[in-house]
């Protein structure tokens, strides 16, 4: 794979995208799930940090969980599979937490510096006739 960061960030979004298009079906992974809601926050030491994101699954979406850093200089990503299933827990159905970006940014002369993006994550599950 090149070093060229551009190039390494185009190959993982490709393969995150072969990914999601290879996902079992929410329907199939979670039948008991009408709907699951993923809301996204961002923290970052600077003030311009990343818009919230929010996304709303129904059955027929492809059950992936990974997103990658709103950065568009970042190599890094969430993974929220983990968090997901936590949510599907028959007793709760709503996991609130937080991750940090493992990804690199460039830095000054070429080199790379953690991106160390805090990712504030609220994940609802709405089951099945409960709308």
């Amino acid at each position: 794979m090149s070093s060229n960061p551009v190039v390494t960030r185009q190959s993982r979004g490709e393969q995150l995208r072969r990914a999601r298009a290879a996902a079992q079906l929410l329907r199939a992974a979670f039948p008991a799930v009408e709907q699951l809601r993923i809301e996204l926050s961002f923290k970052d030491a600077s003030s311009n940090a990343p818009a919230a994101q929010a996304y709303v699954l129904y059955p027929p979406a492809p059950a992936f969980f990974t997103y990658r850093c709103p950065y568009s200089d970042c190599d890094g990503e969430f993974e929220l599979e983990s968090a997901v299933r936590r949510a599907m827990s028959p007793r709760y159905h709503t996991e609130v937490g937080s991750l940090a970006c493992g990804g690199f940014r460039p830095g000054e002369r070429g080199s790379k510096r953690p991106c160390d993006l805090r990712l504030d994550y609220t994940i609802t599950a709405v089951p099945d006739g409960a709308s």
